[in-house]
């Protein structure tokens, strides 16, 4: 009898790096939640093979109604590429296409 191999994930393979909950020390986040304002409770970090963060990400909701989502790279931007993937289409955002607001 054989053993099966463990199934490699894009996470083990670098191919998608892992999420992590952000959290700079608890004692933050404890005073963001006391304080009921929102800060940055809810950001996840994503890391890559090195365990360096390489983008910081969180999800609101506007008084609109609009999603937005909320990206902080922490490499440089020229590094970032944006998709965003829509039922018939995909919409990219290249850093040379981006315009600042």
């Amino acid at each position: 009898m054989t053993q099966s191999q463990p199934e490699i994930s894009p996470y083990d393979t670098g191919a998608r790096y892992q999420p992590k909950l952000w959290q700079p020390n608890s004692e933050a986040v404890a005073e963001v939640m006391r304080s009921s304002e929102a800060g940055d409770t809810g950001n996840v970090d994503f890391t890559n093979g090195e365990n360096s963060t390489v983008v910081t990400v969180n999800v609101s909701r506007s008084d609109d109604g609009m999603y937005t989502v909320h990206l902080m790279p922490m490499c440089d931007d020229d590094q970032i590429r944006v998709e965003l993937h829509r039922e018939k289409d995909l919409a990219v955002i290249e850093p040379s296409t981006s315009r600042p607001v």
